[in-house]
This record gives C-alpha cells, structure tokens and sequence, in this order.
C-alpha cells in the first residue's frame, strides 16, 4: 500500500513538472550529451534520471539542481528536445512546503543545498530594472561610486558578488531619453516596428539600441519604443516567478494590439526578446491572456531574424559601402540564441555586409546572466569560458569580436581585454 501511494505521489509530481516546465522525463532516454555538453561540469541528466527513477528526495539533493546556469546548452544538445534546464527550474520553483515534503525521508529536513545562494543578492539580480533605471538618473555620481575604493569588497563580503567584477556602468542620458531626442534618419515609408528596449540598453549600454534604430531606420521604416517593463528573464533565473509572470502580462497586454495589426515586435537581446517567446505563453495562465502572448510571440523577432527575413523575400532596403568588405570578425552567439533561434542569421547578415565572417565553436561563454558575477561561481565562470571561446579570440587579435549578448560582452572584455560590439553596431557601420 505504501509502494502504492508512493507511485501515485510520483504521477502527481510528474504531472505537475510536466505542466510547469512543458518537458516530458521520459523523453529522455539518457544518451548523456546535456551532461557531456554542460559548459559548467554540472549533470543535468542525473536530476532527470531521478525523477524517472522517482528518487525525488535524491534529485532534490544533486547540486546540479541548485548550481544550474540556465544556459540552455543542454536544451541545444539534446536529441529528443528535452529541456533539463526548465525542468530542473521547475523543480525549485515549487513552493518550499512542498519541497520540503518531496525531500523529507522521515526526519523532516528540507534539501542541503539552498536554491540561488544569498537571497539579498537574488533579490538584487531579480530587480536589477529598479536599480538601473535609479542609477542612470544619478550618473555620473552613481558611476563613481561604483569605482570608489571598498565598493567591490563589500559587494564580495554583503551580496556575494565576487570583487574582481565591475558592474556595468550607468548610461546618462538613457537609451529612452536619446531616443526621444533624435532626428529620426528616414521617413519611415515601410511603416513601423516595435522595438522592444532592454534594461541593459536602457540604462547600462544604449549603443546597441543607438544602432539598432538607426540600421532599421536606413532600412525605410518608423522605430517606434514598446511601453513594456522588465521581460522577467532575470527573476525567472532567480526563482521569483511570480514577479516574472506578472511582468508578462502587463507586457502582454501592452504589446498585443501592436502583434494583432502585424507590427512586428524586435529585440537585440537574445535573452529578453526569447522569453516572449519562450516563457510568456506559459507564464500567463488566464486562457485569453495566453492566446494573446502566443500572439506576441509570434511577432517578436530579434534584429538578425528581422533583417534576414527581409533579405530572404528581397525586401531588404539596405546597402552596403564596402568599406567592411574582407575585415575579419569572429561571432560569438548567445547561448539563448544557440537553442531558441539560430547564429546562422547574424553570420548572413556580416557577411551580406562584407565582414569576413566565421562563428565562434564555443558553448557558454561562461557568464550566463548574473551567474558569473557569484562569488562561488566565478571560477567555474572563467573555467568555461577558457574552454573554447577565449582561446579561440586570443589566438585572431585582428578580427573584429562580434556578440549578441550584454553579459557575454561583460564576459569577453573582463577575461580577454577583447573589445566587442553587437551585431546591430557592426552592421550600421557597414550600411550606406
């Protein structure tokens, strides 16, 4: 009778991790490419070999649950489009009482391990949007006091933030104010798109939405800023869901009617634009509301997937002087862009533009959001990223170093003294 009302636990759990991630365990038949492929050493295909096994108190206990990334690298190496890294999200996101009672064997104890280290510092991470936008508005005097002598020790010792890590300055004016300011470069006779700002673009590094409103505007059309909040990526990776999905709906709501009239809705961050996408039909719950994301997230597109739609139907009102015509330049790709979209967009468009162009092979450049910036994780950070992709950098010093990721640049240019740009930049220093 116990074996019995054990199994039936184990349905209901897989029922409800089923629901919560969209992944099936038994998909996977444990060929081991998430683990082999893990740039972090971690092994993802254990936690998901427990829970088929129903060894839940186990899988609780496996520091690869706690410790994941949330790269997606497993997601992109699996044969059966099982996602370990939702699944294993989905997992730790269950509300502690319940965790506690999946991992109690008897005596009551909650899993060894805490989810996401320092609360303060998830915390921190989470609403990183607050703190930016408040640290724009104090720029310059907020970006001194991030180089004031102690700062980073007590960063170290308070949030766990390890002290060799700057934090990304703050940008005045903001991307929002510079753009309200401009001189629009065309006359928009294509019509508008929708551009959907990043906190990093708004407050840390607008060049990259400089460039992207300037490449679409030499391109014919109206750039327009969606009045959207926060994607919610980054309280995703820290556990505050609910956050999350309350930032997805007020985002859909904001962006639906833009999506139903056919604007389309484009990103230059991979990992903010994929969670329309990726995470917003499943956060909203309300059957409508959930109709209305599958909507946005058909219409939302990042720059490369934009541009090279345009050039596939020979619709790309773009040319190009030559002056990049040979220049070397090595592409680093998001690992979110690796698994959810594709690199061979952005290696088109370099070279339509006449960059002589090659992708990096590398898997995570190491950083994976705010995971680099941990104290605890700061090697292993650096460790993955020295796998592949420094080497590969160090060894071409004249090749321009082309990225799509915010945190993958703050990676690059901390281990490798690597100058980078975003895609967007090095195509509208290419555009006539």
């Amino acid at each position: 009778m116990t074996a019995l009302l054990d199994l039936s636990r184990q349905d209901d759990l897989l029922e409800e991790l089923a629901a919560l991630s969209g992944q099936n365990v038994f998909a996977c038949y444990q060929c081991g490419k998430c683990t082999a492929g893990c740039p972090f050493s971690f092994g993802p295909q254990q936690v998901v070999r427990c829970l088929q096994l129903g060894q839940v108190a186990e899988a609780l206990a496996l520091d690869t649950l706690w410790e994941c990334a949330g790269c997606l690298t497993c997601a992109a190496a699996c044969p059966k489009g099982v996602d370990p890294a939702r699944l294993m999200r989905a997992l730790r996101t269950l509300p502690p009482e319940r965790l506690l009672a999946l991992a109690d064997g008897g005596d009551g104890k909650a899993p060894s391990v805490k989810p996401h280290g320092s609360r303060r510092r998830a915390w921190v991470f989470a609403n990183n949007h607050r703190l930016a936008r408040l640290g724009s508005a104090l720029a310059p005097l907020s970006n001194r006091l991030l180089q004031a002598p102690g700062v980073r020790l007590a960063n170290h010792h308070l949030l766990g933030i390890h002290k060799a890590r700057s934090l990304p300055p703050f940008a005045r004016p903001s991307f929002p104010a510079w753009f309200r300011s401009r001189a629009p470069l065309g006359d928009g006779h294509r019509g508008s798109v929708l551009l959907f700002h990043d906190t990093f673009m708004d407050y840390n590094f607008p060049e990259p939405g400089i460039a992207t409103t300037e490449l679409l505007e030499k391109a014919g059309f109206r750039v327009e800023l969606a009045d959207t909040v926060c994607c919610g990526r980054p309280m995703i990776s820290k556990g505050f869901v609910e956050q999350a999905a309350r930032h997805a709906r007020t985002n859909v709501e904001r962006l639906y009617e833009h999506a139903r009239r056919g604007v389309f809705i484009v990103g230059c961050e991979p990992s903010c634009l994929l969670t329309l996408r990726s995470e917003y039909p499943d956060l909203v719950r309300e059957p409508e509301l959930a109709e209305q994301a599958r909507v946005v997230a058909r219409q939302a597109l990042l720059i490369d997937e934009f541009l090279a739609l345009l050039a596939e139907r020979g619709d790309l009102e773009l040319s190009f002087d030559g002056n990049r015509a040979g220049r070397p330049a090595l592409l680093h790709a998001h690992c979110h862009q690796k698994a959810m979209a594709s690199p061979a967009r952005s290696l088109e468009l370099l070279r339509l533009a006449g960059y002589e162009a090659e992708l990096v092979n590398a898997a995570c450049c190491g950083m994976a959001g705010a995971f680099g910036f941990e104290k605890e994780h700061y090697e292993l950070s650096k460790a993955a990223g020295e796998r592949e992709l420094f080497p590969a950098l160090r060894a071409r010093p004249e090749a321009e170093v082309v990225v799509t990721g915010v945190s993958c640049r703050q990676q690059i240019e901390h281990f490798t003294g690597r100058r980078t740009r975003h895609l967007a930049q090095a195509l509208r220093d290419a555009a006539a």
